[in-house]
């Protein structure tokens, strides 16, 4: 079967691009190997239960933002939202910190009187980041798509424009909390929005979007399902339960993928799975598969996790407005995810909407555990996961919950009327992500904006995802999809950027 473009995985960038290219007239294939499409966008219910992945709001769901933006150029149906405004909780060393929705200033000044010099840097620095990040008047372009000069000029004008960006933004967390208080617990609590080693920019995204974010009415499904939607009326192909074995090449160029099932589909390919996974795919016989595989074997990857699903019966124990639960020390945001273990990682509860018709409280609680742990998770050859893997799994459950239960008591986990596990392997299965990694590359200081070519050594092969421009979170994942069809789009006379400016002018 011939087509323009066959797309390799139906997560937000491969539905994205897909859509561009499908709403101008493109022939394309999008082939998923889940029984849904999403990626990590997706839902999955256990006992009358709807589950999402671990993401709990966007920001980027409010009116005028991407995702709606969007599926309104594609003629996709909008996704309902409702606005989330819960507060938090988190518990450092055993100690318990509030922190009310929409008043992040005044808890923090209040439960720490004694560092409220500090509260009023940390908070004025992140404020001032954010704003500098929306400052501009419009999307950046790939930096590796710039000339020497449009580079110089846009560090100079970064400089400039951005300046507490270039001085804290784009720095390693652990380093700039460290300079800006000597409060431990105050640190902590600003690590605990997010508990991985990244640059400080993302901490100041997490906060400020705190009490900002919205959550689809009907669950993170809805968005895929959206797109799907438009992908469909504009003559696009989705095949699920489709997992690829081989990438063609024919004459130098990706001509199209072999199918699991010995199904071939034709077409330039565009892959929204991970370069590592993407990369294997292709015979040995390519004299750039080799070279490809090079140039990314030193890359560090994104921490994984562990996630614990959880649905609670309200009626026996009420959380009350909580929209998130921390377990934190204040070691936390000196180390890294391989040196955590069950009982010292930090644990992090996101506190669900539910959607209707759900008889119990979604809760996922993620933690970031090493896909290395234990021996790869006790994982027989071939990262096969037997008797070994599955006990291994219950134990690290069974402490994860001893734990949740030494802070929210006894009568919390007698009110869990289903639980269960999922590893970074787990992860890694269902998403071909590599380890399991939910973010791409690496965000710290040493690994942020070393972005991978969408274009690789390969004739007609892409790649689209959090593993390229513009990086990490979904938007991000679309815009990827977005800045890919407009490079593709500009050999056919098509301007994208003018025709969507257009569009909502």
């Amino acid at each position: 079967m011939q087509y323009d473009y066959v797309v390799i995985g139906a997560g937000m960038g491969g539905l994205t691009v897909a859509n561009f290219l499908a709403k101008y007239g493109k022939k394309v294939l999008v082939l998923e190997k889940h029984s849904i499409p999403g990626g990590l966008v997706t839902s999955f219910a256990r006992r009358g239960v709807h589950f999402d992945l671990g993401i709990l709001g966007l920001y980027e769901l409010d009116e005028g933002q991407t995702i709606p933006q969007f599926l309104e150029f594609w003629g996709a149906s909008q996704v309902p939202t409702r606005p989330l405004r819960g507060n938090l909780k988190c518990f450092i060393d055993g100690t318990e910190f509030d922190i009310e929705a929409g008043k992040v200033r005044e808890s923090l000044l209040e439960q720490f009187p004694k560092n409220r010099d500090d509260v009023n840097r940390v908070l004025d620095i992140m404020h001032a980041i954010n704003k500098e990040m929306h400052s501009g008047k419009e999307a950046p372009e790939p930096p590796y798509d710039m000339t020497l000069f449009q580079l110089v000029k846009f560090g100079m004008n970064a400089m400039r424009q951005r300046p507490m960006f270039m001085k804290y933004g784009n720095k390693d967390a652990r380093r700039v909390l460290d300079s800006l208080t000597t409060c431990d617990e105050l640190k902590t609590a600003v690590y605990s929005k997010a508990p991985y080693p990244m640059v400080f920019m993302a901490f100041a995204y997490q906060w400020s979007v705190y009490g900002e974010s919205r959550y689809p009415v009907a669950g993170m499904q809805a968005i895929p399902d959206a797109a799907v939607e438009s992908l469909r009326n504009q003559g696009g192909e989705l095949k699920l339960n489709a997992e690829v074995a081989e990438i063609l090449i024919g004459n130098g160029r990706a001509c199209g993928v072999r199918t699991t099932d010995g199904s071939v589909y034709r077409g330039a390919v565009i892959s929204n799975v991970s370069p590592q996974f993407t990369y294997e795919w292709i015979p040995d016989t390519v004299a750039a598969k080799a070279r490809m595989k090079a140039a990314i074997a030193r890359r560090r990857i994104f921490e994984p996790a562990a996630a614990l699903f959880m649905a609670l019966d309200e009626s026996r124990y009420s959380l009350g407005d909580l929209e998130s639960i921390s377990i934190v020390s204040t070691r936390d945001y000196r180390m890294t995810t391989g040196e955590y273990r069950p009982d010292t990682a930090p644990i992090c509860i996101n506190v669900y909407p539910g959607i209707e018709g759900d008889e119990f409280r979604p809760l996922v609680a993620i933690i970031p555990i090493s896909y290395e742990y234990h021996n790869f998770w006790e994982t027989e050859a071939g990262r096969k996961r037997g008797q070994s893997y599955r006990a291994l799994k219950q134990e690290v459950e069974a402490t994860l919950l001893h734990r949740i239960e030494q802070h929210l008591g006894t009568g919390f986990t007698n009110a869990l009327v289903h639980h269960e596990l999922s590893t970074p392997l787990t992860f890694e299965r269902y998403t071909y992500s590599k380890n399991g990694s939910f973010m791409g590359w690496s965000i710290t200081q040493r690994d942020y904006g070393k972005f991978l070519r969408q274009r690789t050594d390969i004739d007609d092969l892409y790649l689209v995802g959090q593993w390229v421009f513009p990086g990490f979170g979904v938007a991000g994942v679309m815009a990827s999809g977005y800045y890919l069809a407009k490079e593709i789009l500009k050999s056919d006379g098509v301007d994208l950027k003018k025709d969507f400016a257009k569009f909502f002018a």
